[in-house]
């Protein structure tokens, strides 16, 4: 039986740089398509478009295999047939969840009608009910938590009975737990006939949800295909193309720019120098490094294998001064935010050291220095996130300071699929020389580089995984 085509266009182009440029899509009834874009790919372009954000483009759209002017589609958006799950954009936060679900609704013929109380509660009730969400529809909108308000979102387009559901994936707010709430309603509603486009970095978490993937890069649609027949090794390939290979990330010294990665017995003795710590609360809120000393210190016979990572923590005396590094990305992102890149490249070892940094030419040498380290940041004309570049330098900078231990917090945040793999691979060579701590709570992306892997729960080490 021919699926149903609810959704598609054809040789749409929007703009010019990090544009749409004869991109193509499909969406099929009761089907989830995943939009996997790298940064500056396009699809915040396309997202503006099937929103309503953006009127003006080139190209045609079609609802249920019909071509549709761009008045008609933005009736189309209007009524909701098209509906964008952002809880930022939909909800108002001093209102109740039933208040919100049910706002003033538009009756052909009857005009503007507004439910009663009563019958609002009563029908929130029987949808959160139905989709087995344990929420009071007389709670507050400000008093949910990001998931939370994501799910209302959800029944509030269930409300309005939309074809079209359009969601931004970014699993940095969410609970690997949230995950699998959010995939069982996704499958009821698609069950139901509802259609969802994920807009999305990473593919992980993501896939699971969907049937089909695009990758998307340049504004175009590289690569059509079901969720099962996509390798995640060859996303990169399709994003950036042989300049990848090219320009990836190669230790110094190599003959060869991926000589020490295609090396397994090299690999896996770097491994050895890398312990991943996998702890799903830790993610929820911000970790110290005195958190992590409490940790090993409260499961020391568990850790007197490990003693080589966590010697610098033992001690009291080398703790308090600071024998090993860490990196805390949310507070550095600010401070680099802030400050020019020259300004946060020239954290001085000593006196001396501050001394010789004062000339602007010094400015100039370390900037070309940081530059030379990672050439693929100037290659391509592809621009990478801020999250990318901040994490970069905070590593690089602080890797001057030749401790033996670097801490790493959540080193993957709000990366895409390239930049995991570049982040990976400078990882592995620093992991030459120095041990590596690195905390996630998210298992796949300290999994695939951690010789040791800790299980936490409340504190507790609850398992160990050594793979090399």
């Amino acid at each position: 039986m021919k699926k149903k085509e609810i959704l598609s266009c054809r040789n749409l182009c929007v703009g010019r740089h990090y544009g749409l440029n004869h991109f193509q899509m499909e969406v099929y009834q009761s089907e989830g398509v995943l939009v996997l874009g790298n940064c500056a790919s396009g699809k915040e372009i396309l997202r503006e478009l099937l929103v309503g954000q953006r009127i003006q483009y080139e190209g045609t759209f079609y609802w249920m295999e019909e071509s549709i002017t761009p008045k008609k589609l933005r009736e189309i958006i209007k009524q909701h047939a098209i509906f964008y799950v952002n809880p930022d954009k939909v909800l108002i936060e001093n209102c109740s969840i039933a208040e919100n679900i049910y706002v003033i609704r538009t009756r052909k013929g009857k005009g503007i009608v507004m439910p009663s109380a009563k019958a609002i509660h009563i029908q929130t009730a029987n949808l959160l009910r139905e989709f087995e969400i344990s929420l009071n529809p007389q709670m507050l909108v400000k008093e949910l938590t990001y998931f939370e308000r994501l799910l209302v979102c959800l029944i509030k387009a269930k409300s309005y009975d939309s074809k079209v559901v359009i969601l931004e994936h970014s699993d940095d707010n969410l609970q690997p737990g949230d995950l699998a709430v959010l995939k069982k309603i996704l499958l009821r509603l698609k069950e139901q006939g509802t259609s969802f486009i994920f807009l999305a970095e990473k593919y992980d978490n993501v896939r699971e949800m969907c049937d089909r993937v695009i990758l998307m890069s340049d504004g175009r649609d590289k690569k059509t295909s079901t969720t099962d027949s996509i390798i995640k090794e060859e996303i990169p390939y399709y994003w950036l193309g042989e300049a990848y290979r090219k320009n990836r990330f190669s230790a110094a010294g190599a003959v060869k720019a991926d000589v020490w990665i295609e090396k397994e017995d090299v690999h896996d003795m770097r491994r050895k120098n890398v312990m991943g710590i996998f702890d799903k609360d830790w993610g929820s809120r911000e970790g110290t490094p005195e958190d992590l000393k409490k940790l090993f210190l409260e499961n020391c016979e568990v850790m007197q294998p490990y003693k080589a990572f966590t010697e610098n923590l033992f001690a009291t005396e080398k703790f308090k001064r600071k024998q090993y590094l860490y990196v805390e990305n949310r507070e550095y992102d600010k401070l680099l935010g802030d400050i020019s890149l020259a300004n946060n490249l020239m954290l001085c070892r000593d006196l001396r050291e501050f001394f010789g940094m004062i000339h602007k030419s010094r400015e100039m040498i370390l900037e070309k220095e940081f530059y030379k380290q990672f050439p693929f940041l100037v290659a391509r004309g592809r621009q990478y996130s801020d999250h990318f570049f901040y994490r970069l330098v905070a590593i690089y900078r602080l890797e001057r300071f030749h401790q033996k231990l670097m801490i790493l917090d959540n080193p993957f945040v709000r990366l895409d699929v390239a930049e995991e793999n570049y982040m990976r691979e400078y990882l592995l060579h620093l992991a030459q020389w120095k041990k590596l701590i690195l905390i996630s709570h998210r298992l796949h992306e300290i999994d695939c580089i951690a010789g040791t892997v800790l299980y936490v729960e409340d504190g507790r080490i609850v398992q160990i995984e050594t793979v090399v």
